[in-house]
Order: structure tokens, then sequence, then C-alpha cells
């Protein structure tokens, strides 16, 4: 059968991005211990009533114990510490009388009874893993308060974070052990119902063990990364969106962001405008590679750094305009961009943009003379395109985007968004490519890894075998806040797996009509080398990595195209032109070499516009 998903349905996928550790603890597994108790109901006859009348009162007391395990995860997430622990209180005293039920003697003698007593060390085993879980992890997680991450007054409270690691070493150090007296379990002897519903408790540790102990290092850095040794600077570029690059848009606006002791501010901002652009030579050497595939305009404007997938090319480049432009130390680097600051402001709610000014040749200038509300739903429409017919002047956008990040910033250090919310809004913006982060120190590199965090490519098709799309404008225009990009990808990785095809369709769309093409202002198309509402674009595809490439296709049609290598995959780019409500197809396809590949996924551009997807993996289970 062939396995097809879209990107909803691979929501539960193991190469999701690790979701923040209150939000992901899954210390409510009692369902696990439930479904094993259930099953003792095959092996009554050769246990005998007690031992079945225990089990049945095991299984009432974690019947009641499920809800208030969900409650126990709402209360310490909407940050009500106190209700956490007297629910856990409750949740506790069930889960331990669940595992007094399966602790007797007759139940332990019995597990020396052939067949069946490898099944009653099983249930026995799991109910005290449970009943461990509930006591060593989810009872000290109530202690925990989120509200200690808000800012207040825009510094966080470093000893409040310092003090958090304790438990979370606790908690980290309990699914370990809990992960131990699992494999003491011997899994061939168990009947199936007994092994499957063990399955799934197991299943739960082990999400929770690669989670939490990475969790115990972030928060054990995290005081280090607020400044408590020393201030610590972090340059963030934000991409913007309606002029495609690859891992987002043009960096036209940068901020430096400095933490000290705790407290966070805006010490310095830029505009691309602000670096020597137009260079003979890039700024930094560049990969051969990459320069085969973008050519070396990524190191010679600082508008074109994020062509390349890979963000720590952009990194590179990004980093020695600052420096030559400023010199001032950069210890990290982030990315953002504006669909992900609409996200930001639904745990933030509106924010105000004051009237604003700026400075060309010692002369001062309105740039937007009203204050102006930012909310979740505008700022996307607003700072992507409304922007541009209101403040058709380029001084002005750059001062009022500057604005409009500083109010943001403000409202995020004043306190007033709830950790969750927050929590959610970065965790959907990692998941979309939207938010990257180059690491300062080696520590915190080893805990990003190559997550979508890093935004690197996998290295290796192990746990994913990535297939990327990247959209890159050479109109010089705002345009892409119009256009549709739709993907699909295909492969024979398991009814080929000597010699695996993989096959990437990308569909754009220019939904810009020619009668709205004649009414756009300059700002969003300058006309300068394609006519009004046309826009121009090098789709760059990406096989998995060790990958060929072996052709592509425009509208049904074999176009000429060379192939490179970049990344330790094949690549190729096509250079694709749509007027107004055209729409291109362009299919490229490789050839893998033969070995174990991941489950099938795709990468692509952050667009403005959600982006379709649909993955087939013929013969995959």
């Amino acid at each position: 059968m062939d396995a097809m998903t879209t990107r909803a349905e691979r929501a539960g996928r193991a190469d999701r991005p690790r979701r923040p550790l209150l939000r992901s603890f899954r210390f409510w597994v009692p369902v696990g211990i439930l479904l094993v108790l259930i099953a003792l109901a095959a092996v009554t006859v050769v246990v005998g009533q007690r031992v079945y009348d225990r089990a049945m009162a095991a299984k009432d007391s974690l019947e009641q114990a499920m809800p208030l395990a969900t409650t126990v995860k709402d209360q310490i997430l909407g940050g009500d510490p106190e209700s956490a622990q007297g629910t856990a209180a409750q949740l506790a005293a069930l889960t331990a009388d669940a595992r007094e039920q399966t602790d007797d003697e007759t139940w332990k003698n019995l597990e020396w009874v052939p067949v069946v007593g490898p099944n009653l060390y099983a249930v026995r085993t799991a109910a005290a893993v449970t009943d461990d879980l509930v006591a060593d992890a989810l009872t000290p997680a109530t202690t925990l308060s989120v509200n200690a991450l808000k800012p207040v007054n825009g510094a966080i409270d470093l000893a409040a974070v310092a003090g958090m690691q304790d438990t979370v070493t606790q908690a980290a150090d309990a699914v370990a052990k809990a992960a131990d007296d699992l494999d003491s379990i011997d899994r061939e002897a168990l009947i199936p119902q007994v092994e499957g519903a063990l399955s799934k408790l197991t299943d739960a540790v082990d999400e929770m063990q690669p989670m939490l102990g990475p969790a115990k290092d972030i928060i054990g850095i995290l005081p280090t990364a607020l400044g408590a040794e020393g201030p610590r600077n972090y340059l963030m570029i934000f991409q913007n969106n309606a002029e495609a690059r690859g891992t987002g848009g043009n960096p036209a606006a940068l901020v430096l962001i400095t933490a000290d002791q705790g407290k966070i501010s805006i010490t310095q901002q830029a505009s691309s405008g602000d670096f020597e652009n137009a260079r003979p030579e890039p700024i930094v050497p560049l990969d051969p590679e990459t320069i085969a595939l973008y050519g070396d305009k990524m190191g010679r404007w600082i508008s074109d750094a994020t062509l390349s997938p890979d963000f720590s090319e952009t990194v590179a480049v990004v980093r020695a305009y600052w420096a030559e432009s400023f010199g001032t130390p950069v210890d990290a680097v982030v990315s953002f961009d504006p669909v992900a600051l609409s996200y930001l402001l639904k745990a933030t709610g509106p924010t105000v943009v004051p009237p604003t000014t700026a400075e060309i040749n010692g002369r001062t200038f309105t740039a937007n003379p009203e204050p102006v509300t930012l909310t979740s739903d505008n700022a996307v429409s607003l700072l992507l395109n409304q922007a541009y017919v209101t403040y058709p002047e380029g001084y002005q956008q750059d001062a009022f985007f500057a604005a409009a990040a500083k109010s943001v910033f403000d409202a995020l250090t004043s306190g007033s968004a709830e950790p969750k919310a927050l929590l959610e809004a970065l965790t959907l913006a990692v998941d979309e490519n939207r938010l990257l982060y180059s690491p300062a120190t080696e520590a915190e590199a080893a805990l990003v890894g190559e997550s979508k965090l890093s935004g690197k490519l996998p290295s290796t098709n192990e746990e994913r075998t990535l297939l990327g799309v990247y959209v890159n404008d050479f109109t010089q225009s705002k345009m892409d806040y119009y256009m549709q990009l739709d993907l699909a990808a295909t492969s024979t990785q398991c009814s080929a797996p000597d010699s695996p095809a993989f096959t990437t369709t990308a569909t754009l769309t220019n939904t810009v009509t020619p009668d709205q093409a004649r009414e756009l202002p300059r700002a969003i198309h300058t006309t300068k080398y394609f006519p009004r509402g046309q826009v121009a674009t090098d789709l760059v595809f990406y096989g998995p990595v060790g990958s060929t490439f072996t052709g592509v296709t425009v509208d049904g049609q074999p176009v000429p195209a060379g192939g490179v290598q970049h990344l330790g995959r094949g690549a190729v780019k096509v250079a694709v032109i749509n007027d107004p409500s055209q729409t291109h197809t362009v299919t490229a396809t490789f050839t893998g070499a033969a070995g174990e590949y991941g489950p099938l996924d795709l990468q692509h551009t952050p667009m403005v516009r959600p982006v379709g997807e649909t993955l087939t993996a013929e013969g995959c289970g």
C-alpha cells in the first residue's frame, strides 16, 4: 500500500522539532498500563480470581487517574502550580493504589508460572513504572512555574531559571530509571495483548528520554545565554518573504539584541542599505559548490546572503558584513520573518507602532505620521504588502519596519505574553523553518544539532529522507507576497531500495490578475528588469543525501539543466517566469544510492502563503 501523507498527517512524526519541556511531558502515560491491565482478562482462567480482582481494582484506579493527568498538565502550562499540586496529589494516590494492587505476594508467586508469569511480571513492572513517573517526574514538575520565564521590566529572573535545574534533572533521572525497568521485561514470553500494550508505555518513555536530556542541558545553559557571565549579543535578521530567498527572504532589517544579567534590550538596528553591496568579490570565501549553484552574488550583496538553504552559509556572510560595517561583537545569529512575528502577536496581543521619523544627510523626515496597530491578523499583510503602498520611499519603509520590530520586542519583554501561548508560537515558527538559530558556543551547537532550528539540511537519510524546494526571486520586487507554491514528492525507496527514485513537483502560481498588475505601485514592482506583474523565480531542487540529479521538466516538457552537488546532495536550479494569473509546474527527479532511508519528508522556503504538500512513498507501510 502506498503511504500518502500531508503535513497535518505527519504532525506526530519522530523528526518533528522537540517541543518545549512542559508542553511535551508525557507523564500522563497511565493509559499504557491501563491497556496492559485490561489484557489480563485474557489469562483470567490461569491466574485465578484473586489476581484478576486486583487487576480490575488497579484498572479502576487508573481509569480515574487518566483525566486527572490531563488536568495537571493543563494547570502546569496555565501557570497555576497550586492547583496542579493538589491534582497531582490525587493522581499519585490513584497510581500508588494501582501499584499496591499488583505488588502482593500472591501476584509475585504466580510470576514463576510458565506463560502467565512473565505477563504478570510485565504488568507489575509497568504499574510500578507508571507510579514512579507520577511520583518522581510529574509531581516535581508541578513546582515549576512557567511564569518564572516571563520577563519583568525587560528582565528574566536568572535565579528562578537556575532553580529549575534540579527539578528537571530529577525528572530526567526518573525517566532513565523507567527505561531500565522496562528493559528488564522478557518481551518474547508475553502474550500479544500484554506485549502490545506494554509497547505503548515503552514508546512513551522512549520519547521522553531524548527530550529530557537536552531539556536539562538547555535549562543549565540558559543563565549564560541570558548574560549571567557577561553580556551576550544576538544578531537577529528579519527575512522579508515578499522577496523570497532560500531560507525565507531578503534580509532587509537587522537588529542587535543584548542580554546582560537577564535584562534584554535592543542595542543597534540596521538595514541592508547600511552595508557595502555590489562588491567586486565575495566578502568571505564561498564554497565552490555554492558558487556553482547560486553564483558568487551570495557574498557580494547582503540581500542575497540567504540564497542557500544552509543557514550556516548565510551566517558566515552576515557576520562578515556586520563586522566590516559596525565591528560590534556578535555571539549568535537568529533569523525570523513577519509570518512568525504574527504568531508572536497571538501571544502578546496587539502592539502599537508610534509615529516614526528618519534622518537622511542630517535632515529629519517623517516615516509614518500616525500610530499603527499591529495584530496577529494584519501583521503579514501590513509588513509585507501595505507598507510599500502607504510608505513608498525606502527610508520610510526602513524606519517603519524598525519601529514595528521594536514595538513587538517591547511587548515580549514586558512579560504580557502568556508562556504557554508564547511557546506554541515559537514551536510553530521552528516547525515552519521561520525561526533559525546559529549557536554561540559548542555546548549550544551540540544541543541544536541538525534540528530544524539549526537551519541545516540533515547530513544523512537516517532520521528523515529530505527533499528540498527553495524559491529565490530575481525580479527585484516584492511580488512573492502574491505567489502560491504547492509541492508533491514521491519516492520508490521502499519498492526499489537498490536504486530508489525521488521526484519532486513544484507548482508555482502568480495570483495577481492582469488588471491588478497595472495598479501595482513601484515599491512592490519596480519594472526595472521585468514587465509589471511578472515574477521571475529560480526554483532550486535538492534530492536526498547521496543522490544524483537525473532530469527536469517544465509544464511536462523536458528542459536542459545542469545538476550539481551541494550539501552532499544532488541539486538543480530552474528559472521560471510567471506572467499575471499564470501557473508553471516544474518536476525534478533524482536517483538515490542503495541503502536504508528514513521517512520521506519535504522542506521548502517559508513563503507568505501556506504551501500545499503531498507525499507518496511507494510500498512503504
